[in-house]
């Protein structure tokens, strides 16, 4: 090649960013919606959660020991005036990342099928599989990163959910930065493929929402055995609140170590006082399967790992099928 030749010719980086640069242009009305559902969220999120921390602090809820009664008072009149955003949030948040994932990508191909765009875009030097990888690589980086900024505000968010149900409570596992990406990216993932498979936008859209619910569902079912559960024994009937640790099954035992039911050992006592000093000074204990609440965080990334890996497959199945099937 000579040195013009060479000189003329852009190097190997500044063609992937023209790529992009160009992709961007193709898809950005797409991606300026996620944007800014991003933003209104994020300014949502703001304005309830600085409501409900104020009232959180101002009820005493938040300062707290959550094994006395007092508290147990305290976060009841804090849910009678500040709850209905709690129970919202709970409801509705685990099902964001799904949403984000799924309203991202299920246009980013489908669309240029429906509306035969596809046509001109595949005809301008770069080739079919480029143009895919390279959309999908910027509406799933940017999802992925606004999933990040969002999660993080979302843990400061559910602080008081998460006092109350701990941190492996679905709706507030759900929330945290690493699943909130992962749940994100698997139904951006499935519906971009449905997208260049289906070539519907509505269809590849519910595709991602259904299959993002299966994903949160098999999690659900999942999380507590992604690693071996401990096994130990409580001399009190209130729970750890300070590791946090995920009970998966308890019993009871009477002093000779025999178990009982939990009908046997409740008619011990008359009341939790006295069963607690049944368990606390008089023989009796209560046996545990737990998960640590040091494992929240290996927890999270072996979660959001599988997710992630899904998506990023389904968005691999997807450049190969418009490389190698779609006309």
């Amino acid at each position: 090649m000579s040195a013009v030749a060479a000189a003329s010719s852009p190097s190997s980086a500044a063609y992937r960013a023209g790529v992009l640069q160009a992709s961007w242009l193709r898809h950005r009305s797409a991606l300026l919606t996620l944007l800014g559902v991003l933003t209104g969220t994020a300014v949502l999120l703001v304005a309830t959660g600085w409501y409900v921390r104020t009232g959180f602090e101002d009820s005493g809820a938040a300062s707290c020991d959550p094994g006395a009664e007092a508290c147990a008072r305290a976060w009841k009149a804090f849910l009678r005036e500040y709850g209905t955003p709690i129970r919202v949030g709970a409801a509705l948040l685990p099902l964001l990342g799904g949403a984000l994932g799924a309203f991202t990508g299920g246009p980013l191909l489908a669309r240029d099928f429906e509306h035969g765009t596809f046509r001109f875009a595949w005809t301008q030097g770069a080739g079919r599989a480029r143009w895919t990888a390279a959309g999908l690589a910027l509406g799933g980086g940017l999802l992925g990163i606004g999933a990040a900024l969002l999660g993080l505000l979302l843990a400061w968010w559910s602080e008081p959910a998460e006092r109350q149900w701990g941190r492996f409570s679905p709706a507030v596992f759900a929330q945290s930065a690493p699943s909130l990406v992962g749940r994100s990216l698997l139904a951006f993932g499935v519906a971009a493929l449905a997208g260049a498979v289906l070539r519907r936008t509505v269809v590849s859209v519910g595709v991602g929402l259904v299959v993002s619910l299966v994903a949160s569902y098999a999690g659900e079912a999942l999380r507590f055995h992604y690693l071996p559960p401990v096994e130990g024994v409580a001399h009190s009937l209130l729970e750890p609140a300070a590791d946090q640790r995920w009970i998966g099954s308890a019993w009871f035992a009477d002093p000779s170590g025999r178990r009982l039911t939990d009908d046997e050992f409740y008619r011990l006592g008359h009341g939790f006082d006295e069963l607690e000093r049944l368990v606390r000074d008089g023989g009796y204990s209560v046996h545990q399967v737990y998960q640590p609440g040091e494992r929240y965080w290996p927890f999270q990334l072996v979660e959001s790992g599988w997710m992630a890996a899904v998506g990023i497959a389904s968005c691999a199945g997807a450049v190969w099928w418009i490389r190698r099937r779609a006309a």
